[in-house]
């Protein structure tokens, strides 16, 4: 892609801008893709645009205009290859494609045969085509970052070299990797040189870091005897990962063009490396919250809690007012005889089968989950999706479970008391964004769990509230009225026959 290059005054350094967009603003304000911080230079100063035959150059309404090879912008101008782009007293130079040029000319000489660019000289393709290629296949990310600043420092024979990582939660830079042949505790980066590459989107070439009017201020440049320095940021599209820096003392030979070029690439594919890496663990992070969610809601709710995440999160704690809803309580007969009788590998057995099927029967009837109780479970028909039939749902559930424990067709050997109540209940989901639960309260809640435990064996006990919600046929016997744990008054229930 193109490249804007700006030498400093002095000519110690440079600062290189990609053009990897159709249209690119450049000016002093930060809402411009360049930023040029100049007082010389206007807020909207000038824009590059991409035609079917080049990129043009037009003013953008400038105070003191755009100058081209000296000669004043009026309309639009098409750029050459090393073409000067005065903006007030800033100059720039455009280069065009020239690191992809020298890639292709090195790759495939004349005849097909290979040639040496000073540009990009073997060991640097040596180094970026390992990079390229660790990079799609590495499974250790600190690893990677290791190897990569190391084929770096080797390429450039630098003294010291560091790959930094911003954290997405707090925007700070740190040291993924670094590579050092100083002294331990001695190595230190240049912070002016690292925040400016970076937040500029820039790459940074400091050739003698003692005359760089930028820089003449930086303690870690002057304390480290730092001579010379290189910084390309990654980033991809709109965002930025972090950045690549590596420097050299007193002695060494000063850093080129060609190496920044070199590190700008580098740069470049460890943003594709990162943004990759940061689209797997979003998959990844959405695939555990829509495991988390099927868990305990019927399926046609999931892509509604999902959509809520990621875009309203702050909707989830939100207290939801349900006017009705079905709650069923089912338990497992004599648990703590059965574990006696039992080892514990067969106990796990008989928990695993009756969870997996309970779960599938109130799924498939439109309900949810809300817990597993030890030995027994909870669920919860009309929240968060309703329906008009939500009674029948239940109970339609719990006369499958029922027969499914009788029928002892896995062997399971064991038997049921069920519970069920309809009533207005508050809604709430309870965690955080990476643990997810659920839950409802409410007075039916309390009922339902009373009514599974005075249930019979293998028999369904329902309210009179749930009883007469019921629009399909179903066999109903009244049990009468049942004084009930934490109601003053008794409560009428029915049995369901199965």
């Amino acid at each position: 892609m193109p490249l804007l290059v700006l030498s400093s005054k002095d000519n110690q350094s440079e600062e290189v801008y990609q053009i990897d967009k159709d249209v690119v603003g450049v000016g002093r304000l930060p809402s411009n893709d360049i930023v040029l911080l100049e007082s010389s230079v206007s807020r909207n100063h000038f824009v590059i645009k991409k035609e079917t035959d080049g990129y043009y150059i037009s003013d953008n309404g400038s105070s003191n205009g755009t100058l081209v090879n000296e000669k004043k912008v009026s309309g639009k101008r098409r750029l050459e290859n090393r073409d000067s782009i005065k903006a007030g007293s800033v100059v720039l130079t455009y280069k065009d494609d020239e690191l992809l040029a020298a890639q292709e000319s090195l790759l495939s000489g004349p005849g097909g045969r290979e040639t040496s660019v000073s540009a990009l000289n073997r060991v640097y393709l040596n180094s970026i085509f390992a990079v390229a290629r660790e990079g799609i296949y590495t499974h250790d990310q600190k690893q990677f970052y290791n190897h990569t600043i190391k084929l770096i420092c080797n390429a450039l024979k630098a003294d010291y070299g560091a790959i930094l990582v911003i954290d997405e939660a707090t925007g700070e830079l740190s040291t993924g990797a670094e590579s050092s042949v100083r002294d331990p505790g001695t190595t230190s980066i240049s912070s002016a040189v690292l925040n400016r590459a970076v937040k500029n989107r820039a790459g940074i070439l400091v050739k003698n870091a003692g005359m760089d009017y930028r820089f003449t201020g930086d303690r870690t440049i002057q304390n480290m005897g730092i001579t010379s320095a290189l910084c390309a940021p990654a980033w991809e599209k709109d965002h930025t990962y972090g950045a690549v820096y590596v420097d050299r003392k007193t002695g060494n030979q000063q850093f080129t063009e060609e190496n920044l070029n070199f590190i700008t690439i580098i740069a470049n594919l460890l943003a594709l490396t990162m943004a990759h890496e940061k689209l797997v663990q979003a998959i990844a992070d959405e695939r555990n919250l829509t495991d988390q969610i099927k868990r305990f809601v019927p399926i046609e709710a999931v892509a509604g809690y999902l959509d809520m995440i990621q875009n309203n999160p702050s909707s989830l704690w939100n207290v939801q007012e349900v006017a009705r809803s079905t709650i069923l309580f089912g338990d497992i007969v004599g648990f703590t005889s059965l574990t006696e009788k039992n080892r514990p590998a067969e106990i796990a057995r008989k928990l695993r089968l009756f969870f997996e099927k309970a779960t599938d029967i109130v799924l498939t009837n439109g309900g949810s989950v809300n817990k597993f109780l030890g030995d027994g479970l909870m669920a919860v028909f009309g929240t968060p999706v309703s329906h008009d039939d939500d009674p029948d749902r239940a109970i339609s559930s719990a006369v499958s479970l029922v027969r499914w424990v009788k029928d002892n067709r896995d062997g399971i050997n064991i038997a049921l008391r069920i519970g069920i109540d309809t009533g207005p209940v508050l809604g709430i989901m309870v965690g955080s964004s990476h643990r997810l639960e659920y839950t409802v309260i409410g007075d039916c809640v309390n009922v339902a769990s009373r009514l599974q435990a005075i249930a019979e064996v293998n028999h369904i006990a329902i309210s009179r509230e749930t009883n007469s919600f019921i629009k399909k046929p179903v066999d109903t016997k009244l049990i009468g009225e049942i004084m009930v744990k934490g109601k003053a008054n008794p409560v009428t229930v029915y049995q369901v026959s199965c």
